[in-house]
């Protein structure tokens, strides 16, 4: 890629001054021109490969970036159907600890009513136990009272019948 170009037709100041601010020695013959062009020419084509290895590689971190906010974004979305979720859950648990409480306290409340009726029906049933002793005592009695009777009407009956059979 070698060009030939007339040194009288460059302006050397120009190109001197291009080439400093490229950080390149100056030049003062024909031969140092077209030594440096060759190599400015092949700085320009490094620097053409590296821009477009700069734009292949700023290609895909944009891709990639557009990747990122897209996973976030389908994330982000998770992440709000989670919360829904966790607070359907939480009410749907302080409603059951609501309903937990009033039956813990129903259970409770029907605990003391069986234990009261518990100890009406053992009063009752010291009551009644009471009333048949009674009963069987006064029902023992009569027994006794009913057997002298007999035993008197008996004693009665053979002592008349005895004095009936004595001349």
């Amino acid at each position: 890629m070698a060009h030939s170009v007339d040194v009288g037709m460059v302006d050397l100041t120009d190109f001197n001054r291009c080439l400093h601010a490229l950080g390149m020695d100056a030049v003062s013959s024909q031969e140092e021109f077209s030594s440096r062009l060759h190599d400015v020419g092949m700085l320009h084509m490094t620097w053409i490969q590296e821009k477009n290895a700069f734009e292949e590689r700023c290609s895909k971190l944009q891709a990639d970036t557009n990747n990122y906010l897209n996973m976030m974004d389908r994330i982000q979305g998770e992440l709000e159907a989670c919360k829904r979720e966790l607070t359907a859950a939480c009410e749907k648990e302080r409603q059951t600890r609501v309903k937990n409480k009033s039956l813990a306290s129903r259970l409770k409340s029907e605990e003391e009513e069986v234990r009261k009726l518990t100890l009406m029906m053992e009063h009752k049933q010291d009551h009644f136990n009471h009333e048949i002793r009674k009963k069987e005592r006064e029902s023992l009695q009569l027994k006794e009272r009913l057997s002298k009777k007999i035993v008197e009407k008996k004693t009665e009956k053979g002592t008349q019948q005895v004095l009936n059979t004595v001349p």
